[in-house]
């Protein structure tokens, strides 16, 4: 079935397993697809989702064949946060980067702290921002314990002298209580 365009081969996961409302087997489900009408309905999906929780979506060119690899057919689409924080410490790096820096050390606005380690040229690492210098990163979503997940240098913020946490969406519970 790999060398089958994707939409066939869908037709015949459906033909196995069912569609999402009424499945053959309850512990397999497909996920529902969607063909695309334009840039607002993906920007708009996304929100959807992203309320619901979800990290993002995927986009799929039609009749795209199955690659074991990464693919320019299928794309990933989420969205991220920036946010500035200042910097507290340098840490070495390792392999490739044990001479110069491999992380730095940043404190939120809150006061939670945690390192970047990537996002940073070669020429970043050798000359890293300086330590109580503020500098813009982006994240995916922050840990329960309320730091940044994945986060990626994007450089110094020179017009800002103190941090700022970024302003995260509100997840839907799902009970259709909108006040919480």
């Amino acid at each position: 079935m790999g060398n089958k365009p994707f939409e066939e081969r869908l037709a015949f996961l459906k033909k196995i397993f069912g569609d999402s409302d009424s499945p053959t087997y309850p512990n397999v489900i497909l996920v529902e697809h969607i063909k695309c009408t334009g840039k607002d309905h993906v920007l708009d999906k996304l929100q959807e989702l992203q309320k619901k929780g979800a990290e993002g979506l995927m986009l799929r060119q039609p009749l795209s064949r199955y690659e074991s690899k990464r693919s320019s057919t299928l794309l990933k689409v989420k969205t991220f946060y920036d946010a500035e924080a200042k910097v507290i410490a340098h840490h070495k790096g390792s392999g490739k980067n044990a001479a110069v820096m491999g992380a730095i050390e940043v404190e939120m606005a809150c006061g939670k702290h945690f390192r970047i380690g990537t996002g940073f040229s070669d020429a970043q690492r050798r000359k890293p921002p300086q330590i109580g210098s503020i500098v813009v990163y982006k994240f995916q979503e922050l840990s329960k314990s309320g730091t940044p997940r994945f986060p990626v240098y994007v450089g110094d913020s020179i017009d800002k002298t103190e941090a700022k946490d970024a302003e995260m969406r509100v997840i839907d519970s799902g009970d259709g209580d909108d006040d919480e």
